[in-house]
């Protein structure tokens, strides 16, 4: 496992403007061939600041004249999550609730910062019009022939560099597969969690299970409980332990391929929001032209190259509460109103009337995360 840390005592120089547009233009000169996006795998700088807000600046590539707009996304569903663990006889204390927010946070950035949605599902390339796909292949072209530059925007934390690469090109072209999403988050959960209090030395890591072809964040908070939270943002659903997760509940299976502490993310999120813009500053027509060129060469739906979404839950956990759930029994219904309500009352819901109006939303949320493929990223 490879453990990365900043060090406190050294800064993070900030990419300049003329490195960015040299890797930025580079990546037009890699020949073009048929691709399926298959999974294989702002401003000037001001002075550094860890917990710097996430989402204070957008980096996302303009879509070509021809292209939809980005998909528009869907609140939260972890009120739903809270009420599931309820309805199974584990409800969180507020420590675990306090200890999920910020990594659902983290959840939700990734997401906004991918607009376009993942390259390599289904759902999302038919809503795009393929849009998701090309702008992941192109993203990926572009972090290849960023390494193939030798740029390095973190030149203090080399083995940093090509995870901020990754999440660099995916906020360039607002689209990517888990790999993108998973860094992204782990990213943006260094400054949300410390924003909260967390230790800056405390680690985020990078995680897969064997055998499958995925990746996520993943932390251990201890004042969360035992099991660590899980931020698998291409996965539909909300930030969850790992013990309730269909990927990382087996932990015998599971790998912590890279690890780095809060800081150290955090900064690289600032750092890769910096390095996004300029090479937008840089080279936004040079970007543009090339995406316009690899739509064309994007696997079609109809063909196969694409995978179903699924649920970030375990399926046996999913079909103990939708059991509860969608039972007809009036007793049955009447313990889920009002462990709805409790879940609204722990998110700070006050007074008769936003409590049912809130218990309400949070049993349809229930529901959603609950059902086979898990709440929907995208309003459809």
């Amino acid at each position: 496992m490879k453990i990365h840390n900043a060090g406190p005592s050294i800064p993070m120089p900030a990419p300049s403007t003329e490195s960015a547009g040299k890797t930025a233009q580079s990546s037009l000169t890699q020949p073009q061939t048929p691709v399926s996006p298959s999974e294989t795998s702002d401003g000037r700088p001001s002075s550094v600041r860890t917990n710097y807000p996430y989402s204070s600046v957008k980096t996302r590539l303009p879509p070509v004249a021809s292209a939809r707009q980005p998909l528009s996304g869907m609140p939260s569903s972890l009120p739903g999550y809270l009420l599931l663990r309820r309805l199974d006889r584990r409800p969180l204390d507020q420590d675990g609730i306090k200890g999920l927010i910020p990594a659902d946070e983290a959840v939700g950035e990734a997401r906004r910062a991918l607009p376009f949605g993942r390259g390599n599902i289904d759902v999302d390339a038919q809503r795009s019009n393929l849009e998701s796909g090309a702008r992941t292949v192109a993203a990926r072209r572009l972090r290849k022939d960023a390494e193939a530059a030798g740029h390095e925007p973190m030149p203090a934390n080399e083995d940093m560099n090509w995870h901020v690469l990754v999440a660099m090109s995916g906020q360039v072209f607002g689209a990517g597969n888990c790999g993108e999403h998973a860094r992204i988050a782990s990213f943006a959960y260094g400054a949300l969690a410390q924003e909260k209090g967390r230790n800056a030395d405390e680690y985020i890591h990078l995680a897969a299970q064997s055998g499958e072809d995925h990746v996520w964040a993943e932390t251990d908070n201890s004042s969360a409980g035992s099991s660590p939270i899980v931020m698998d943002p291409w996965s539909n659903g909300p930030a969850i332990f790992a013990e309730d997760s269909r990927f990382a509940k087996d932990r015998s299976t599971v790998e912590r391929t890279d690890s780095f502490t809060l800081a150290t993310a955090a900064e690289a999120g600032k750092i890769t929001r910096e390095t996004a813009e300029n090479a937008l500053i840089q080279a936004t027509s040079r970007l543009q032209k090339r995406l316009a060129d690899q739509k064309s060469q994007v696997s079609p739906v109809a063909g196969g190259r694409y995978r179903q979404e699924n649920s970030v839950l375990d399926d046996a956990f999913a079909r103990r509460v939708s059991d509860t759930l969608n039972n007809g029994d009036p007793r049955r219904a009447l313990q889920v109103e009002i462990e709805a309500a409790g879940v609204a009352m722990s998110l700070g819901a006050q007074g008769v009337k936003a409590v049912a109006e809130q218990a309400r939303t949070v049993v349809e949320q229930a529901r959603k995360v609950a059902s086979r493929k898990g709440t929907p990223q995208r309003d459809t």
